[in-house]
């Protein structure tokens, strides 16, 4: 014989509020398309605020690349600037001390067409240069720029070994050539600084390699931390707000970049924090909205099709009380009873009547929303007899006998749920089954196992493991029709109270081996 178990027994199931978890994950699984589709919202969610937050972010390094950018242009004027320079002979006259206090970043200076003296810088004065390597290299660069075509020239590459560390630059004037170099961290650099900006510099400036713009590696110097007016490389790429700019004017590689004080740069760095926080907590509240929403509309679904299923169940557990009624009301109005026999059957009547109103009560309740668990009570070998024995005018209308096996073990269960439990097996054998109908209680380990069995000529491997689908109903074989009326859902409705009760429910049968049902209760 073969066995389909619907449900494990559970002796704490039935004292839980609400689903149990492998219900919760089932139900959800139905939902995989909405999880997909509130991913790529969520997605969305984030990279829209984040790009948001971004985009303030630039309008402000726009204003303030634009409120400063006139500073940056005379940075770079006055690396072009040659300004005039008298005749000189010595190089300490007080024309060419004037002249190397306002160009701090001059270091040679060549008249064009007096003699071709080259002079070097000295500290404070100009020195004619002696023959030393850097005083040839500097005339190898002065012979080039002299037929470039542009006023300015830069060497790079082999021309100048130190262009990867120094930008260097020779400017052509009207009779003075100059050469130029920037040479980070020294106090030439800031004292032209301080001689563009005035005694309030209104930013910091540095400058960096072009390839050196995403690196994070770059070891920080001393001498370019705030409030200095010269930022080093590694601070530069640090400043969430940064003042490139992009002409050549230093040489291939080389961009001049302004950056703002600490201060300042505290404040751009706090507002783009405050930016990124509430665009994404609003990007977030919309996602939790957008997700109660389908969460409410999953509950709203689920609320109706459990209240259909309720309201089914509650029907269904009314129509064999029903039938009781009747045959009792029938075996009333025949008038073959005994006085007593009568006030019997009327007290029945009224018992019947009871329950009744008990069983709509509850169902009622739990319908309108009262998810209280029910009460658990005693259920004696006693408490099974009176529920046969409401069901043996059934029986006997029917011609069947059922037969009582009870242990005297006591279990335990909300009793209108097993009430109703029991009358669905009982009603099942009944009307699907044939011959004796046998109801045994028997104890096995921590639970009693009650067992309903007929002799009807049970059901093949397909249809067992099919018993219990709602709406399932057994054709007559060879004929058109179904074997009795109803709509198939006193076994479903059984399988979902036991589930939610943490009962176990097995059904067995094979051919000509009648069906067999068993429920386990815990022990009292």
């Amino acid at each position: 014989m073969r066995t389909r178990k619907i449900s494990r027994f559970n002796p704490y199931r039935s004292r839980k509020q609400g689903p149990t978890i492998s219900q919760r994950l089932l139900n959800w699984g139905g939902v995989v398309f909405l999880l997909l589709s509130g991913a790529a919202l969520a997605y969305g969610l984030f990279w829209a605020p984040r790009q948001f937050a971004i985009n303030q972010m630039l309008e402000v390094i726009q204003s303030y690349t634009d409120r400063h950018m006139p500073e940056m242009a005379r940075i770079e004027q006055h690396w072009m600037d040659v300004p005039v320079l008298q005749e000189f002979e010595r190089g300490n006259e007080p024309v060419v001390l004037e002249y190397l206090r306002k160009q701090p970043l001059v270091e040679a200076v060549l008249d064009r067409w007096g003699n071709h003296i080259l002079w070097v810088r000295n500290g404070n004065r100009l020195v004619k240069a002696p023959d030393t390597p850097t005083a040839q290299t500097y005339r190898a660069w002065l012979a080039q720029a002299e037929t470039y075509p542009r006023a300015q020239w830069t060497p790079v590459g082999d021309q100048d070994p130190d262009h990867t560390r120094i930008p260097s630059s020779v400017v052509r004037g009207d009779q003075y050539m100059v050469i130029k170099r920037w040479r980070p961290g020294t106090p030439q650099v800031t004292e032209a600084l301080r001689q563009v900006f005035g005694p309030n510099a209104p930013l910091r400036v540095g400058i960096r390699r072009a390839s050196d713009a995403d690196r994070r590696n770059i070891p920080k110097q001393p001498w370019g931390a705030d409030p200095a007016l010269q930022a080093d490389p590694a601070r530069i790429n640090e400043a969430l707000v940064t003042i490139p700019t992009l002409s050549d004017y230093l040489g291939a590689g080389w961009e001049l970049v302004g950056v703002p004080f600490a201060d300042e740069s505290a404040q751009f760095k706090a507002q783009y924090t405050r930016l990124r926080w509430t665009s994404w907590a609003v990007g977030l509240a919309v996602a939790l909205f957008v997700a109660l929403g389908f969460w409410l509309r999953h509950r709203s679904q689920k609320r109706a099709l459990l209240d259909a299923d309720r309201m089914a169940s509650m029907t269904h557990s009314l129509k064999t009380p029903l039938a009781i009624l009747k045959f009792r009301c029938d075996t009333l109005r025949l008038g073959r009873l005994t006085q007593d026999q009568a006030d019997e059957e009327l007290l029945k009547l009224g018992s019947e009547v009871d329950n009744m109103a008990l069983m709509i009560e509850n169902g009622l309740s739990v319908i309108r929303g009262n998810n209280e668990v029910l009460p658990i009570a005693e259920v004696d070998p006693a408490w099974l007899r009176d529920v046969a024995e409401d069901l043996v005018p059934a029986f006997v209308a029917e011609g069947r006998k059922l037969e009582l096996r009870l242990d005297e073990t006591k279990g335990r269960a909300p009793l209108p749920s097993l009430r109703s439990a029991l009358f669905t097996l009982l009603e099942n054998a009944l009307f699907h089954g044939k011959g004796a109908v046998v109801l045994t209680s028997i104890p096995f380990r921590k639970r009693l196992q009650l067992c309903v069995s007929d002799e009807g000529k049970g059901l093949e491997a397909h249809q067992l493991r099919a018993i219990g689908k709602p709406f399932l109903r057994l054709r007559q074989q060879g004929k058109e029709g179904f074997q009795r009326e109803g709509q198939g859902l006193g076994l479903s409705l059984l399988c979902q109270v036991a589930e939610k009760e943490g009962w176990g429910l097995s059904f067995a049968s094979a051919p000509g081996e009648g069906f067999h049902a068993t429920l386990e209760i815990p022990i009292s």
